[in-house]
């Protein structure tokens, strides 16, 4: 139940427009077309925060349940200017691919063979035991849980019939659990309004991921009118106690200043937590935060850092900014062949920003050697999702009638091959 659907100006806004960032590139010998950059970024449209209801299927599976919670976060707000424009950002950086560490030698990990230990007297199984009075332990406090084993593993209904009687005993992990059951569906018909009202029950009693999850409820009207007030302050109690989408959320409710005052501060506060924790969608909007010099001192040096830590997180977005950055030495040591390398990633990923850039370096050969065809099927892929590009027009143009066609089929034939 991430929020990264609900990325705004400064996040999804911004990252398609410093995607726009034409690479410069320079064709070897003379003749042929005229390079020239890509057409200039068209603002997009402002986005939508709330959404609607998710099939049960995309709803994704909970997060495992670390114990403990956080400090709470100071929330003052200050008076400060809008936010700049999407226009107004700039592109980001890019980064190479870290060598992987050798595998070891197979040979070197054989282990001397341990004797098997012989059982003392004491402790063998008593053979007389009738098998029929058997019963599992009682679980204990801190123990597995096994109802949300049950889930993990697919076992819907024995997930459910684990759970709703420790959830009507007030057990809250269980109603937080028997919450996720009925808003996606899992084994039972999906039931938004049942979801709120276990969301409610464990949510009032601390429990951060229902917190979250009730929050993502009322942003998006599932089960409730939408209320976006009520979502950002349940997207505060549960970033308080730790929960790191929520900081993720509300860092970009701070940002919007629609139902928070305007506070780029505290918004990097709660990126910087999230990032930190490993989030890749919070590391990507804090590298436009340590670029723009929003809510921190400006650094290009951090803003490559995050970038590249999103990117090999496999935010999209990132690594095509990351390509960029490298391709034209943006902040980072040029680096063509890794830019080719991110480029190619994000294009298989689908996005048409790629798609274009790739078409382009494998047209001209820089970073890998020129492929027209390649170059063709990219560009082929970039058009049919919206991408237009007048200079390869222009080079597919001038390719045979037989390298077309094969362009045209590896384009059908994506992403198969």
């Amino acid at each position: 139940m991430r929020g990264s659907l609900f990325l705004l100006a400064v996040a999804a806004g911004s990252g398609a427009a410093l995607a726009q960032e034409p690479i410069v590139l320079t064709p070897p010998g003379a003749g042929g077309p005229p390079v020239v950059e890509a057409p200039a970024p068209v603002a997009p449209a402002a986005p939508v925060i709330a959404g609607g209801a998710p099939p049960a299927a995309t709803v994704p599976l909970p997060p495992p349940r670390p114990g403990g919670g956080g400090e709470a976060i100071a929330t003052t707000a200050t008076d400060l200017p809008a936010l700049p424009s999407v226009e107004d950002l700039p592109a980001l950086p890019t980064g190479s691919f870290a060598d992987s560490e050798p595998l070891p030698d197979p040979a070197n990990l054989a282990a001397e063979p341990v004797p098997l230990a012989q059982p003392v007297a004491e402790q063998m199984p008593d053979t007389n035991v009738d098998l029929a009075t058997l019963a599992p332990p009682p679980l204990k406090p801190g123990g597995p849980d096994l109802a949300y084993g049950a889930f993990q593993r697919g076992l819907y209904l024995t997930a459910f019939d684990l759970a709703i009687k420790r959830a009507e005993a007030g057990d809250v992990a269980a109603q937080t659990l028997i919450g996720l059951i009925y808003e996606g569906g899992y084994g039972v018909p999906q039931d938004f309004v049942e979801a709120l009202g276990w969301y409610q029950l464990a949510a009032k009693a601390g429990d951060r991921e229902a917190q979250f999850a009730l929050g993502m409820m009322y942003l998006q009207g599932r089960g409730t009118k939408i209320d976006r007030h009520k979502a950002a302050d349940y997207f505060e109690l549960a970033a308080q106690r730790g929960q790191v989408a929520a900081m993720y959320n509300l860092a970009l409710i701070y940002l919007e200043g629609a139902v928070r005052p305007v506070d780029p501060e505290l918004a990097a506060q709660f990126l910087q937590r999230a990032a930190e924790a490993g989030d890749g969608d919070a590391q990507y909007t804090l590298a436009q935060l340590y670029s723009q010099g929003l809510g921190v001192e400006a650094s290009e040096a951090l803003a490559v850092d995050w970038l590249a830590s999103a990117a090999r997180l496999g935010v999209v977005p990132a690594q095509v900014e990351y390509a960029v950055r490298l391709f034209n030495g943006k902040g980072i040591a040029k680096d063509e062949a890794a830019a080719a390398r991110w480029f190619e990633r994000a294009a298989n990923a689908g996005d048409p920003i790629a798609q274009n850039r790739l078409a382009r370096i494998l047209a001209v050969g820089a970073g890998q050697p020129a492929a027209p065809v390649e170059a063709a099927k990219w560009h082929f892929l970039a058009v049919e999702a919206g991408k237009q590009d007048d200079w390869l027009d222009s080079f597919v143009s001038g390719l045979t009638g037989e390298q077309r066609q094969a362009a045209v089929a590896a384009a059908q034939r994506w992403p198969a091959n």
